[in-house]
């Protein structure tokens, strides 16, 4: 709905629309076939649960609520109370009307009137002009019953869909559960691609000439390894050797055999021997930045010093920063001129204790960088980790992807099995 409001946004505006009976009319002399949609309409049935369970949704049905009806996109909703809707969004919906209630005295419409709809009597209620009212079943078998009422809407649903001779409406389409590897396009210019994006299933790519850091926040299991394995295939498929240069940080050996080629120098399997390969990667950096005698044409160009770029991937970050002193630490002060650099750190964490973990130094000025990050599942009670998202109960592969071009998207990552 989101994506269809957009794009109806820039249609209008294209072809000087003035509003939807303008473009029901177009439709209708044959004009703008490639839109598959006439009005929509998005029925929303218990909003509390959308307010409880899915936070994020409740300001994108505002946003719907409030610009899409110019456009023909229409929401319906129910609730068991009037307080459950918030005052921004309540005053959006132009039609109301309210069955019985549990305490007649929270109705909207008017409370004596509201007192006079009789109790176990559904479909009775009231419309705004304080009138009663009796909603008719939604089915055309001619059985005034309730206690079969799913059996007859299936009859009307076969009805309708039987007497229809037209196009029927386009499925809408989900995220899948997996997106292969191999499914996604190779593009340098516009960086790594990394899954598919719920807007638009389109693929999602990591600019990491733009933002050269990346961190992922992400509870046991739901695919932290696999993308780091996908980050780092990606890289050694678009990039020669001679440009970009790899070490993996991992821990829990779970990214053994991920890449095989010749651009990993380096792979860190404790604590000591991550400490070294660290220090030679700040004495190759150190000798990077510009000195004095760097002139302006130099630095636009990155031309003042010869070399790869530097992909640093950690894994389990939490495991690497539970010794003193940390590993990564020494880098903190060549995370802010990376992009000049060429370095690029790529982190993955468990999303336990994140929110603690977020004063620790490399994470803080990660932070503070504004780098892009990806929150998968995990328990919300950690509070935001990247800009102002949250983790939450998600299948494997799935996250709320940030970053300051695009914003918040929900993407499906894709699936790189672990080496034989």
């Amino acid at each position: 709905m989101v994506t269809l409001l957009e794009q109806r946004e820039r249609r209008f505006a294209e072809h000087r629309i003035d509003g939807m009976p303008t473009y029901r009319r177009l439709r209708r002399q044959g004009q703008h076939t490639d839109d598959p949609f006439g009005d929509a309409f998005l029925v929303v049935d218990g909003w509390l649960t959308i307010r409880n369970d899915y936070e994020d949704l409740e300001a994108v049905l505002t946003d719907l609520a409030t610009r899409g009806l110019s456009y023909g996109i229409h929401i319906v909703a129910g609730v068991s109370r009037w307080m459950d809707l918030r005052p921004a969004i309540r005053d959006l919906f132009g039609t109301r009307l309210e069955l019985r209630l549990g305490d007649p005295g929270d109705s909207y419409l008017d409370r004596r009137t509201a007192m006079n709809v009789p109790i176990e009597s559904p479909g009775r209620g009231i419309t705004p002009d304080k009138m009663h009212m009796l909603t008719g079943l939604p089915r055309v078998d001619g059985r005034p019953e309730v206690s079969d009422l799913a059996e007859g809407v299936a009859v009307l649903v076969n009805d309708v869909r039987k007497a229809w001779t037209g196009p029927p409406a386009p499925p809408v389409r989900l995220l899948p559960e997996l997106v292969a590897y191999e499914s996604l396009p190779t593009d340098v210019e516009r960086g790594i691609a990394i899954g598919l994006a719920e807007n638009d299933l389109g693929p999602v790519y990591l600019d990491l000439s733009t933002d050269p850091h990346f961190v992922l926040y992400g509870d046991a299991e739901c695919g932290k390894s696999t993308f780091l394995r996908s980050v780092g295939r990606r890289i050694a498929e678009q990039y020669p050797s001679r440009q970009a240069r790899i070490i993996f940080l991992d821990h829990r050996r779970s990214l053994l055999g991920a890449v095989t080629t010749d651009h990993v120098i380096g792979y860190g399997t404790s604590s000591e021997t991550s400490r070294a390969i660290v220090s030679e990667v700040c004495d190759v950096l150190r000798k990077r930045l510009p000195g004095p005698d760097v002139t302006p044409e130099q630095l636009r160009n990155r031309t003042w010093y010869s070399g790869a770029d530097v992909y640093l991937l950690v894994d389990d970050y939490d495991l690497v920063a539970a010794v003193s002193p940390n590993p990564l630490e020494p880098l903190v002060e060549f995370l802010a001129q990376a992009r000049d650099i060429g370095l690029h750190l790529i982190v993955t964490r468990r999303s336990g204790g994140a929110s603690r973990a977020m004063y620790e130094p490399v994470l803080m000025r990660l932070r503070e960088l504004s780098s892009p990050g990806l929150v998968m599942s995990g328990s919300k009670d950690e509070g935001a980790l990247v800009g102002t998202v949250r983790p939450s109960t998600m299948p494997p592969g799935r996250g709320w992807l940030v970053t300051r071009k695009e914003g918040t998207r929900l993407v499906q990552l894709a699936w790189t099995p672990p080496p034989r």
